[in-house]
């Protein structure tokens, strides 16, 4: 039995550490659960591969997992014994030192259970039914410091970060006391966690009755739909309109997209005429499972009307870099997806001061672009740097009698990243950021170096120098410098590259002609003027 603590009886720096410990904790548990929907996910879609579609005529016996036609003397199949269902010898995996084999789908399941640790809580409810789950002196703090602060145990995300702020202000540490103020005390700039559900935000004053009161907030994300994204949905002839208003409130960042309704929609299943709409948001190029807001589900209808509202947290500087998405879907038997059209905004020529931009407007619904990148690059930020080539300096008279060329002398070349900003952060505002910087030689050779990391951070300022040492003028003429802005990622993951721009003779082939262009420009600048420091700004893609 866990002991009563009393938390009176603490002191502040005491209660601190006690709160850091339980923070890294919940990071722990974030990540785990994050681990775990990945896992899930990977199953769904494994079922989803093998499951039949309304819209297409099959055989009387085939494969229940890869729709492989069987035989009737050869190639019959085999019925598996966790799921009864009939499959090919391609879908079978034998289990390690024995006969037995299992279907893809059924050996997946059993994986998922052992790596999640369900098949522990499954025994234990069948040996304990009444046992309930022990409680931890954790758990006690835990419950105790949300009766005295009445909020979530994630502390609040800061408000994202301004560029005046950026450069001047390091930023500021929240200390226990801040953490336990009530929400009635708590600074009103401070933003609310975006990963809570999106009825604890808090609702901005709307200007007008189109954002008032008689509208639902949207949900959140969910595990099943992440696998829309992976290409695993059918596609319907794309007819219809749908009905929304934007509106940004700069007091409070939050941007608003409240769906009103859709008319003459396809039917998701066009042998039953049936249709279960709903409607999904992305802000790209964010295409996270964090980023996704959608709407509830109408049933049996072409016409829906949903009257909900779907918030996001975005700096006003991220909105001329994003574009907004709106798609329309049917949810089909075995929670299959059928994509009924979208409409594509981008929020850089959008004017938010203008009161008539917030009205409703009608919307044709398009079909799905191959390549978003095709319409326009996306920019993920601007990157601020300093390079210069740095030559040995001597007598003009000694490197004439040596018959020294400057176009063979060994330099240097200096390069400061001083900071960036604009870059796609994370769903609580910050980011882990650090840069890499990497010159190709003219044989191939690549001299690679690398920025510390600065955690938390929106407009990190690095102000980190990379020195290349050892190269010629001539060598640099027909070299690259490559620089990427990554985002560290947490218990060895893998790391999220945030953008990226190269300079050099290749030029920046990401962001166009134009980039190439300059891109190439800049860099015979620098070696052009040896010894003396190029201010550049990159646009990252």
């Amino acid at each position: 039995m866990a002991q009563e603590v009393d938390l009176n009886a603490l002191k502040e720096l005491e209660r601190e550490a006690i709160l850091q410990v339980l923070y890294r904790d919940q990071e722990i548990q974030n990540a785990e659960e994050e681990r775990i929907r990945k896992l899930k996910t990977h199953l769904q879609h494994l079922r989803w591969k093998g499951a039949k579609s309304t819209d297409q005529e099959y055989k009387e016996k085939c494969c229940a997992r890869c729709q492989r036609v069987l035989g009737l003397l050869l190639h019959r199949g085999a019925v598996c014994r966790g799921c009864s269902h009939r499959v090919c010898a391609h879908c079978r995996v034998f289990l390690r030192g024995t006969h037995a084999w299992k279907c893809t789908v059924c050996f997946e399941d059993r994986n998922v259970k052992i790596k999640t640790g369900e098949w522990f809580y499954e025994e234990r409810a069948k040996k304990f039914p009444t046992g309930g789950k022990h409680e931890t002196v954790g758990g006690q703090l835990l419950q105790s410091y949300q009766k005295l602060s009445k909020i979530s145990v994630v502390p609040p995300t800061p408000p994202p970060v301004s560029e005046s702020q950026c450069s001047h202000s390091p930023g500021r540490k929240i200390s226990a006391p801040d953490i336990l103020k009530p929400l009635n005390q708590e600074d009103p700039k401070s933003s609310t966690n975006p990963i809570l559900k999106q009825q604890n935000l808090p609702s901005s004053p709307a200007p007008s009755a189109i954002f008032s009161g008689g509208f639902r907030h949207g949900s959140l994300i969910s595990i099943d739909s992440t696998c829309t994204e992976m290409g695993n949905f059918d596609n319907a002839n794309v007819t219809g309109e749908i009905e929304f208003a934007i509106r940004y409130c700069f007091k409070t960042h939050s941007l608003e997209i409240c769906i009103k309704a859709c008319k003459n929609l396809a039917y998701g299943e066009e042998k039953k005429k049936k249709c279960n709409p709903y409607v999904k948001t992305y802000l790209l190029p964010d295409r996270s499972s964090q980023g996704k807001r959608k709407t509830g589900v109408q049933r049996n209808t072409v016409d829906p009307t949903f009257q909900e509202t779907l918030k996001y947290q975005v700096a006003p500087a991220q909105l001329v870099t994003r574009q907004l998405q709106v798609s329309v879907w049917h949810l089909g038997t075995l929670a299959r997806r059928v994509f009924l059209g979208e409409v594509i905004i981008p929020l850089a020529a959008w004017d938010f001061e203008d009161s008539t931009t917030q009205s409703f407007c009608w919307h044709p619904l398009r079909a799905k672009a191959e390549k978003y990148e095709d319409s326009a690059p996306q920019s993920n930020g601007e990157l601020a740097v300093r390079a210069k080539l740095v030559l040995p300096s001597g007598p003009r008279k000694l490197q004439e009698a040596q018959g020294t060329d400057e176009l063979s002398l060994n330099g240097q070349l200096c390069l400061v990243v001083l900071g960036a900003k604009n870059l796609p952060v994370r769903p609580d505002g910050t980011l882990n950021s650090f840069v890499k910087g990497c010159l190709t030689l003219p044989d191939q050779q690549k001299l690679r170096l690398k920025s510390p990391v600065l955690k938390k951070q929106a407009c990190p300022q690095w102000k980190h120098s990379f020195i290349f040492s050892g190269v010629t003028p001539a060598q640099l003429r027909q070299s690259s410098l490559e620089l990427t802005v990554w985002d560290q990622a947490l218990l060895g993951m893998n790391d999220r590259l945030l953008g990226g721009a190269r300079l050099g003779s290749k030029g920046d082939t990401a962001g166009g002609g134009d980039a190439c262009s300059q891109s190439k420009l800049q860099w015979q600048k620098v070696l052009s003027s040896p010894n003396l420091w190029t201010d550049m700004t990159l646009v990252l893609h």
